[in-house]
């Protein structure tokens, strides 16, 4: 009997140690984007969801499947914003996931994408003013 108990108890440690990065950092990333000249509400669009009406720093949520080139949008009434375009990288959980829950961990991690993150999770944006010709803001830069 007692055997069976600590078999049990390994199973369920195994068991809850496997797919770490699912664990640790499943659900969609969030993603902060600030600005220290923009004044007035903006809306954000993601592939996840809108939020209208927000005051920069704002944190949003992103899809985590097709991480890799997702846009988030920013626009207001008087400035055009460039497109944040999302890059992924590896995600540090995933390592300890291949030498604690081996490949049915990893198989776990795989599915939910949890394997990826987001390269940057932090934005700082730069508003260009909506009179202003494109040729003088790109001359600015």
């Amino acid at each position: 009997m007692r055997k069976v108990s600590v078999s049990a108890c390994v199973m369920a440690v195994a068991l809850l140690l496997s797919s770490c990065a699912t664990i640790a950092s499943g659900g969609d990333p969030s993603i902060t984007i600030n600005s220290n000249t923009v004044n007035e509400p903006v809306t954000i669009t993601t592939e996840k969801q809108t939020y209208p009406n927000v005051s920069l720093p704002a944190v949003v949520q992103v899809k985590r499947k097709k991480l890799e080139g997702q846009r988030i949008k920013i626009e207001s009434e008087n400035y055009s914003f460039q497109d944040i375009v999302l890059r992924k990288a590896v995600n540090s959980w995933a390592w300890g996931n291949i030498l604690i829950g081996g490949i049915i961990g990893l198989g776990v991690d795989l599915l939910t994408n949890c394997v990826s993150k987001p390269k940057q999770d932090e934005f700082d944006i730069v508003p260009i003013p909506k009179d202003t010709p494109k040729e003088e803001s790109v001359n600015n830069e």
